[in-house]
């Protein structure tokens, strides 16, 4: 079944403003004394506001307690809330009062170890019948905590009629769940498992983070044993199907391909829609999907009369024949061939799902591949690491390589490769194959740890690796040793091996020259918050903002997750905040927002946008677009009373005219900005600025003018101010789960923060009474105290507003800054945290255990506001990625 394109459209449809102006006072007052002209504002404000739903579309979820005991059969419950507003396994992820905590239990940990610890952080707990309870807290007992979680996701998604899509396959079915996802992203709110959530858990997990907003959804299943599958698919339930291989991943459990393609099938026997499947003999045996759209298994050296593609690996880009008969080129973004068959099976979806070849063109060229559970760092000596020393296998192995390749640029690349355990009977020729595509990855010297491994080094030399370039060991010492002498600067570095192997040693064990101060930024919660946003949003469309480092989180690194979630635009401050998002590829419209007449022959080279309100300004950008025979696209912005930058609403008409007469303009744009849509004691002034924007719209259609982009919300206005959407908004902070305001706040609650800021205990002493702390000797202790040393000064954004009386977090639990400030470091009070040592962590903002420090918290100490704290974050602190 295709899906329907929401209206893309912008329309003047808000209401006359004076013919609201009387009816409406009764709907809300203003806390301070208002002019009538204010008050008119405010009353069509609130009508406005009034027709909204009664119900916040952007709250988490929320399950009724009712619901979870009718689906979960317990046989003892006590002191339950009335309702629940999330599922956790970990903890480490509670973020609301009364969440459900479910205690699971596994070969090498047990989640009622953990109960004590969630019922302080608020959770409901649900417990296995074995559990006796200790404490005084809400609980649910059940006869097993993993079947209750599962019946809770079969039954979650039972409540939505949305397009389900089930991916499953030996190989390559998270890229493509990726791939697929970029793509239908340009058109609707995806939801799609978090990571490598594919497992009995990670697929509940990923059913029950379903929302009503979401328009279709991507499930990954994965599976290693028989008869694992009947339990995924009833609590997918899948609408459609993308089975994308048979092969020997896992073989140690499916043991035959012919035995893993009938249990991977099992999770395509209720469709309604059509199953995308490998033409082999195994599938075709077993396969019983009403509707089978059938792709060729390998790469062809030229396109047939069926779905299949071609693959050129000098330009990395492949030709696609879909089902249709329709054939295009698509750019590759993630090195090797194979990555090619997986972009062919998500264009067959998505084009089974109504979208259009461009769609499926643009949403492959803004995808970029990272491995899951991957970390990035650069360490002081700039040698970037990246480390995904967890788990390997032949796909994920070569995921990791590409992109080593992506990161590696021209840089040399060292790809550190351990054994790949679970292969079974089929290892030693996984492990050759590996190593026979080691080359076409640019490779520079390849290390192999373990006795399997090896084999990977010997087939790479045979594929035309330079032997010198190769070497094999057999422990991690002397690893260890070899790398010691051998790194330089600019080298970037790849670990990957399974987590038995314990490979991570040695990444650890160079990473302790990264600084300790570090600014961890979680890739996935800002790709969960950007679909929040765009729930919200309801089909406008969305521009990321990136200026001033991306908040201080690294506007390249961001900017390509931001992309691969079918951001429509990016903006920055300056030209120069541009240039490294062009020379990384990012080819999306990047609007300037502070256009400099010395910068213009900058925009006109990197093919930028810019926001203009002065004609010395068009004058220069016309002059340098000539002189290259290039146009540049202008937005023009309006000053409606934030007093900055722009033009009056009554000038507007005539500046527009000036922008016409300069043959190498084009006028695409028109926006406004809002001095204070994040606070509603001042709506009045808010729906002020939306009138005179709105005067400015109407004055251009006068004329015939009309631009293509239209925007004035920002990130607060984008959740508070339906009114102010257009057809663009543009989203900063938000995009990190961080709100303007607590009024903007109340509506955001499906997003979460996605940044920790922490370092560590460098030293540890006992005070007696009478001594002093740090500069002034502002702090002189009244009793023997234990005071510990952390790296992190107001060098590295720790201000001295934090001086005597800030918190931060040890294990667990708070610690006060006691004396001043210091550039590099600070002393905090730990007499009341046992065993603290040097090496603790030590977080400043973020989460440790249940507890939490937030920004807004730091951003109150010191009587500024949190985009102040984020952007202060030094240089110096090392970007840590998750993924």
């Amino acid at each position: 079944m295709a899906l329907r394109k929401p209206r893309d459209t912008f329309k003047l449809d808000r209401l006359h403003f004076d013919a609201l102006g009387t009816n409406n006072h009764r709907l809300g007052t203003c806390a301070r004394r208002e002019n009538e002209e204010e008050k008119k504002y405010r009353c069509v404000y609130n009508f406005h506001r009034a027709i909204e739903p009664a119900c916040k579309q952007s709250e988490k979820a929320v399950f009724s307690t009712s619901w979870v005991l009718q689906y979960t059969e317990p046989d003892c419950e006590a002191n339950l809330p009335e309702s629940l507003h999330e599922v956790v396994v970990d903890t480490r992820k509670i973020s609301a009062p009364h969440s459900l905590f479910v205690a699971l239990k596994g070969p090498k940990f047990d989640g009622h170890d953990f109960v004590d610890r969630a019922l302080e952080a608020g959770a409901v707990c649900l417990v296995n019948k074995t559990w006796e309870p200790e404490r005084k807290g809400p609980f649910i007992r059940v006869e097993d905590t993993l079947d209750a979680l599962q019946s809770l996701a079969a039954a979650w998604r039972a409540r939505f009629g949305i397009p389900v899509i089930g991916i499953t396959g030996s190989n390559g079915k998270t890229i493509v769940k990726e791939m697929l996802s970029s793509i239908l992203a340009r058109r609707f709110t995806v939801w799609r498992s978090p990571g490598s959530f594919n497992s009995q858990v990670g697929v509940a997990l990923s059913v029950l983070g379903l929302r009503e907003g979401h328009q279709v959804a991507i499930i990954e299943a994965g599976i290693s044993e028989n008869g694992e599958m009947d339990r995924l698919e009833a609590m997918i339930r899948p609408t459609h199907g993308v089975l994308t291989s048979i092969g020997t991943a896992h073989a140690a459990g499916l043991k035959t391909k012919e035995n893993t393609a009938i249990e991977k099938l099992k999770l395509f026997k209720r469709l309604s829609g059509a199953l995308v499947a490998p033409e082999t003999p195994e599938v075709q045996a077993h396969n019983t999907s009403p509707r089978t759209l059938w792709f060729s298994p390998e790469i062809a050296s030229e396109l047939g009369a069926k779905p299949s593609c071609t693959y050129q690996p000098i330009s990395a880009r492949a030709r696609l024949k879909l089902q249709d008969g329709s054939e295009f080129e698509v750019p590759i973004n993630a090195a090797g061939a194979h990555n090619a068959m997986n972009a062919l099976v998500a264009a067959m979806m998505a084009s089974e799902l109504g979208l259009t070849k461009d769609e499926i063109i643009g949403g492959l060229s803004a995808f970029g591949y990272a491995p899951m559970r991957l970390e990035i760092h650069t360490t002081s000596n700039w040698v970037t690491l990246i480390n995904d020393a967890y788990s390997s296998d032949p796909v994920s192995a070569r995921s990791a390589l590409s992109t080593l390749s992506f990161y590696g640029a021209n840089a040399r690349k060292i790809a550190i490769l351990g054994d790949m355990l679970d292969l079974g009977a089929l290892s030693e020729d996984a492990h050759r194959e590996l190593g026979r595509d080691i080359p076409g990855f640019g490779v520079d010297l390849l290390l192999t740890l373990g006795p399997l491994a090896k084999s990977i080094g010997s087939s790479a030399v045979q594929a035309g690796m330079p032997a010198p370039n190769v070497r094999s060991f057999d422990s991690i010492e002397r690893l260890s040793e070899f790398l010691d002498g051998e790194l330089e600067s600019g080298d970037v570095v790849l670990f990957k091996g399974s987590q038995a192997l314990e490979l991570d040693r040695v990444a650890s064990g160079l990473l302790e020259s990264v600084a300790p101060t570090r600014l961890y930024v979680d890739l996935e919660a800002i790709r969960q918050n950007v679909q929040a946003i765009k729930t919200r949003i309801q089909g406008t469309r969305l521009m990321a903002v990136v200026k001033s480092f991306a908040y201080g989180n690294d506007a390249t690194r961001v900017s390509q997750t931001l992309v691969r979630e079918g951001i429509d635009a990016l903006a920055v401050a300056y030209a120069d905040e541009a240039i490294p998002l062009r020379n990384r590829g990012l080819n999306l419209p990047i609007l300037v927002t502070n256009t400099l007449g010395g910068e213009a022959d900058k925009i006109v080279k990197y093919d930028l946008m810019a926001l203009v309100g002065s004609v010395p300004v068009l004058d220069d950008l016309e002059r340098h677009a000539s002189y290259r025979g290039k146009a540049v696209e202008v937005h023009v912005e309006v000053d409606t009373g934030m007093g900055r930058l722009g033009v009056k609403s009554k000038d507007v008409l005539e500046f527009a005219k000036e922008i016409l007469k300069r043959p190498s303009l084009r006028l695409v744009g028109l926006m406004t900005h809002f001095a204070s849509a994040d606070m509603a004691q001042d709506d009045a002034y808010t729906t002020k600025q939306l009138a005179l924007f709105d005067e400015a719209i109407v004055a251009l259609r006068s004329a015939g003018i009309e631009p293509e982009w239209v925007h004035a919300a920002n990130t607060a206005a984008a959740w508070r101010v339906p009114a102010a959407r257009y057809n663009l908004v543009r989203v900063g902070l938000g995009l990190y789960g961080y709100h303007p305001s607590a009024d903007v706040e109340e509506w955001a609650k499906d997003t979460s923060p996605a940044l920790k800021f922490a370092t560590q205990v460098i030293h540890v002493k006992d005070v007696e009474p009478g001594e002093s702390i740090s500069y002034g000797r502002t702090y002189i202790a009244e009793s023997k105290r234990r005071i510990a040393t952390i790296a992190a000064g107001y060098n590295d954004g720790f201000s001295r507003f934090m001086s005597n009386g800030g918190e931060v977090l040890i294990r667990g639990k708070r610690a006060q800054v006691v004396g001043n400030v210091c550039m590099d470091v600070s002393m905090v009070d730990v007499t009341e945290i046992s065993g603290v040592e040097v090496g603790d962590e030590v977080v400043i903002f973020g989460t440790q255990d249940s507890a939490e420090i937030s920004v807004d918290e730091i951003a109150h100490r010191g009587s500024t506001i949190n985009y102040e704290v984020l952007c202060k974050i030094s240089p110096r602190v090392r970007r840590i990625f998750i993924e």
